[in-house]
Order: structure tokens, then sequence, then C-alpha cells
């Protein structure tokens, strides 16, 4: 459009449809034509030129040029100046408006001067003309300040959103608890009361992670009962895709608000509100995409942190909890004993004639016998007891609110069970344990009092067993 309308004013130049005089006419006619050549070839070879701001600004010397090299104060090229004032107010560029309104006012006064008319300026017309400017550039003024201070409050608005999202979520370091806050967070920006926060899972499911102002006694449907789709292509993070709920009771009359949280094209987390309709305003989005961006890495350092904790207390071979987590939960479980009154037990179990299946059959064969006696305990356990390895064939249990009768029990029925491991010699070797518990508070009040007796009678026991090395 601005390319057709400097082509018009060419050739209007040219056959005196303007009323410029000739030399002049000669001079406008090679500055519009070179703005025509510059827009038109110079914008594919610098993509500086696209930008609006910049054009707007180079409208404004263009036309200043002409009018002066015009020199006339009935230059018809002072009306493209309103052009410009209109372009940059409805661009909300109040800013660039004020600039093309100053600049013509200053050119006019110019040429004015130039004309030999300074006289004009102690009129009644001047003055009442004069007084209509200012009051139109002390409004245009009054609306810079007045965007320039909403734009400055919007950004500190935004500044104070992101440093508190920043600082509640670096708090967290656990899934369930990220979960909860970019919930709640969710549901603060949205202005919704209920909503539920959902994690991937195996075979592209979702769990449960989180939920927020479910009513259950009031009939509220459950947040496992909202279903929630895959991520539709094309969705970016923080994206907000409203979705109908699904009906509960035979009628439904509220509308899932979903943002998906998308990290390297991978679903991170759902978070997800109802409401019955929801205008999602462009501040909305903006702080839902910054909180997607923000909370996608807080989940992600989550899981690090929780995977790193779990290496920490695992052993690598076996699987099970090892020394360090074992005496951790030893100490609070002793600490819950000692409130409660309620007895506790701890045993220690060795692999008989470990040793020799080490030297005779290698340490493959070793590791897969420690591998086996791992799995075997484990499965015979209660969820509330605690299996470790402390190292070599040495494993403990830890027996919860269970006195000596009741870990001789346990421990019996755990070590009875012949287990099998193959020899790599196309056969099998068939491994036996033998174990020693001690019980508080009668054995001892103290970790390494208890781990003591029990090792005392796990040593006994390993005596009576025949061929033990």
């Amino acid at each position: 459009m601005r390319v057709l309308l400097l082509l018009t004013l060419i050739p209007a130049s040219w056959f005196g449809l303007i009323a410029i005089p000739r030399p002049a006419a000669d001079t406008v006619m090679l500055v519009l034509g070179g703005y025509v050549i510059l827009l038109a070839v110079g914008a594919r070879r610098l993509p500086i030129l696209s930008r609006v701001d910049l054009i707007i600004v180079l409208d404004l010397l263009v036309v200043t040029l002409v009018v002066l090299i015009s020199g006339s104060i009935n230059s018809p090229f002072l009306y493209l100046y309103y052009l410009i004032i209109l372009e940059a107010a409805a661009r909300f560029n109040l800013r660039q408006a004020l600039a093309a309104a100053v600049a013509m006012a200053g050119v006019i006064v110019i040429l004015w001067i130039r004309g030999g008319h300074p006289e004009t300026f102690d009129t009644t017309g001047f003055r009442l003309g004069a007084f209509v400017a200012s009051g139109f550039f002390l409004a245009l003024l009054l609306g810079v300040l007045v965007q320039e201070y909403r734009i400055s409050h919007d950004r500190m608005e935004e500044l104070l959103f992101d440093n508190d999202l920043a600082g509640r979520l670096s708090g967290e370091l656990r899934v369930q608890g990220v979960a909860e806050l970019l919930l709640q967070v969710f549901l603060e920006i949205t202005q919704l009361s209920k909503g539920a926060a959902y994690l991937p899972a195996e075979r592209g499911e979702l769990n449960l992670a989180a939920a927020r102002g479910f009513a259950w006694e009031a009939e509220d449907p459950s947040p496992a009962f909202l279903k929630m789709p895959g991520v539709p292509s094309g969705t970016y993070e923080g994206e907000v895709v409203i979705l109908p709920s699904p009906p509960h009771n035979g009628h439904s009359d509220t509308v899932m608000v979903c943002m998906p949280l998308v990290r390297n094209h991978e679903l991170q987390m759902w978070l997800c509100g109802l409401s019955s309709a929801v205008p999602v305003s462009d501040t909305v989005q903006r702080r839902l995409r910054r909180m997607a961006a923000q909370g996608a890495s807080a989940l992600e350092a989550a899981r690090l942190h929780e995977k790193v904790k779990e290496l920490a207390a695992t052993d690598s071979l076996t699987g099970v909890a090892n020394r360090r987590s074992f005496f951790d939960r030893i100490a609070a479980e002793l600490a819950r004993s000692h409130r409660s009154g309620r007895p506790l037990s701890v045993a220690l179990l060795d692999l008989n004639g470990f040793k020799s299946i080490n030297d005779n059959y290698g340490h493959s064969v070793g590791d897969d016998a420690l591998i086996r006696v791992a799995l075997t305990l484990a499965r015979g356990m209660r969820t509330s007891d605690l299996l470790a390895r402390l190292g070599g064939d040495e494993f403990a249990v830890l027996l919860p609110e269970s006195s000596a009768t009741e870990a001789d029990k346990v421990l019996a029925r755990l070590c009875a069970s012949e287990i099998l491991v193959p020899n790599g010699q196309q056969g099998e070797l068939s491994l036996r344990l033998s174990w020693g518990a001690a019980t508080w508070p009668q054995d001892g009040a103290m970790p390494e009092q208890l781990l003591q007796v029990a090792d005392h009678r796990l040593y006994a026991m390993k005596k009576r067993v025949r061929g033990e090395t």
C-alpha cells in the first residue's frame, strides 16, 4: 500500500497534478523514486527494513524532506503527515504519532517564516490554532506517558509473578510437590476453583498427581473420572486447550480448560481445570506460557533429584536398599518405637557357602546368586518391612512392630525356600540362608547394639550348618 501511494505521487508530480515548481518537482520525484526502490528491493536484502516501527520513522524523514524541498506552506505533501499519525496511532505507537505531529508543526512554522509572513503569529487565528494544536500535543503526550506507565506496570507485574513462581518452585524437589504447586498456580492464573494435575505413566496412561477443589461429598466427579487426550499435534508448551467435560450423572455443563507441559516434544504433565465458560485473555496466556516453561524445568529437576536420591539409597546390584538407607530407616523406626512402646526386630542374613561359589564358579554366578536371594526375600516381605544389602552376601531385614516370636516366624518362612542358581555348567546350585535376629527393647536400645546381638546369633547358626566354610 505504501509503495502504491508513492508510485501514484511520482507521476502526479511529473504531470503537474501536484502544484510544485518544476526544479523542486524533479528533486521530489528523485527522493520518492529512491524511497520506492529502497522499500521494494531493500526489504529483501535487509531484513531490518521489514520492521514497521523503522518504516514509520523513514516515512517521517522522507515526508519532511519532500515538504521542505517543495518549499511552500501550501504543499500537498503536508497531508502525508496525517497518514503517518493515523498509522502510528492505529498501531498504538503513540510515541511515533507524537513525533509526526511535532515534525508537522515544526515544518509548518519553518515554511511560514521562510514565506515572509512572521507577522501572522500575532493574529487571533494563529493563536487559536496554536491553542488547539497545543491541546492536541498535550493529549498525545499524556497518552504516551499513560501508555509507558501501563507497559512499565505490566512488566513489573510479570517480573513479580516470575520471581514469585521461581521462588516457590525452587524450594520443592519432589515430583508430587511440584505437581501440587503447578496446579495451584494454574488455578490462580485461570481463576478456576477446581482442577487436577496428571503425570504420564507407562503405555501412554496418566496418573493423578494432585487435585484441588473437588467436593466428593457433594457428588462431584472424581478427578480420575476426567479423561485426558493425547497432546494435539502442533500444541506448543503453555498453550491452553479447551475440551468438553465428560458427562457425569447424565449431564455435562462444564468444559475442561487444559494445558500440557511439553518438553522436547514429550508430554510432562497435564494441568486441567473445570469451568462453565472461560475466556482466556492474552495476559493469562502469557503467564501460562511462562509458568509452563518454568514448571517443565522444575519437574525435570525434581525427577532427576528423586532419581539420584533413589540411586543413592539403592544397592546397584540387587536393587534393594543399601547400607546407608538401612541405617537411616532403623534410626527413624527406633525413634517411633520409643514413642509408641511397640517392639521392633532386626535380622542379619547370610548366604551359606557364598565364598566357595565365587571361587569355584566365578563372580558372575555369585552376583546372580545375590540377585536371586534379594528377589526371593523381597517377594515374601510385608510392605512395612525393609530389605537391605549391607555388603557382600550379608543382608539385613527390618521388621517394625514385630516381637521376637513374630520375627522368628517371618524369618523361618523367608529362609525356608531353596534358592536355585544356574552354575554356568549345565547345572544348578542349591543355596540356603542363615540368620540371626534381635528385638528392641530386650536386646538393646541402639542400632549398633541390636545389630551386634543379631550378628552373634547369625554366627551361632552358621556354626550349626554343616558344610559352612
